[in-house]
């Protein structure tokens, strides 16, 4: 992936001062967390922790990287299961990124490891009267109808922050005058189409449909009036509200957004090829059943989202 922050705002999001070496070596990575996976910059920090440590364990014991080597430095660390189950977590993430982003020939070295038992946490996804207690919660905020509208867009089409800022009127797929899917750039400048759900096409017609190259989420107030909100603007902004809800604001994130609708449709029963053509993952596997993928099948999917 090219860097798309430079190095210096990189590592000051992060609260890094002064990066080591290894840590610069999973600067890409660490970006990639943050722009596209939408993590916090501390749950970046956390990953990064654990991936510099795995990877000094196995220079420390000139060891490869597989389950063997896994198991040794658990054993070494004798961690609690929570603590463990991040571990697992931070490696499997990191080798999925290798091979699924970067395109390397690595096999996940958790592979057949064994997940503790950790005590029970909240769901990671908010479910539909969470969503709508934090949608009510903009009523507060000077763009909220910016805002309202953007994040049930996000619910209701699984887009990226990213993708959903950059989209312009001419993006917009009309049937019978109404919004019916948009024109996606996904990462790899991989284009699909998504269909809308009900509920993000109310979302749309709320804004007004604009025409064009004139981006559809913009400011509707003040010096930015008609310019497009930043993903960090987004993120601070649906923390706020969150927490005035009475909410955990770690999950409503838009990525989490994101993670909400695909759950939501494998719960109502659409098949999971269906879920991952819709949120147009990079896998081969994904590609090859996008490729045939069905227009009508992934349109009655989306249909099937329950409405906010």
């Amino acid at each position: 992936m090219d860097p798309s922050l430079p190095a210096h705002a990189l590592w000051k999001t992060l609260g890094i001062r002064r990066p080591s070496q290894a840590l610069l070596v999973l600067a890409p990575y660490a970006e990639y967390l943050l722009l596209e996976r939408g993590y916090s910059p501390r749950g970046v920090r956390r990953y990064l922790q654990d991936l510099v440590l795995w990877l000094g364990f196995l220079e420390a014991h000139a060891l490869p990287p597989g389950p063997e080597a896994v198991r040794a430095l658990l054993l070494e660390e004798r961690w609690a299961p929570r603590r463990v189950q991040g571990f697992l977590a931070a490696l499997r993430s990191y080798y999925r990124y290798l091979a699924q982003v970067r395109g390397e020939a690595v096999e996940d070295p958790t592979e057949g490891i064994g997940r503790p038992k950790a005590g029970r946490r909240l769901p990671l996804h908010p479910n539909p009267e969470e969503l709508k207690r934090f949608l009510q919660a903009f009523v507060e905020e000077k763009e909220a109808r910016l805002l309202t509208a953007l994040a049930r867009f996000l619910y209701g089409t699984g887009l990226r922050i990213s993708e959903a800022l950059s989209l312009k009127g001419r993006n917009v797929l009309l049937e019978g005058g109404r919004p019916a899917a948009v024109r996606v750039v996904g990462k790899g400048n991989k284009e699909r189409l998504v269909p809308l759900s009900k509920t993000a096409q109310e979302a749309l017609g709320e804004l007004g449909l604009p025409q064009g190259n004139v981006p559809i989420f913009t400011f509707a107030q003040g010096k930015r009036k008609g310019h497009v909100p930043s993903a960090r603007y987004v993120e601070a902004k649906f923390r706020m509200a969150a927490l005035r809800a009475g909410l955990d604001p770690r999950r409503f994130t838009p990525h989490k957004l994101r993670h909400a609708y695909a759950t939501l449709l494998v719960e109502v029963g659409v098949e999971l090829d269906a879920v991952k053509d819709l949120l147009g993952h990079e896998s081969i596997a994904t590609t090859q059943i996008y490729l045939h993928a069905s227009r009508e099948r992934l349109k009655e999917a989306a249909s099937r989202l329950p409405e906010l």
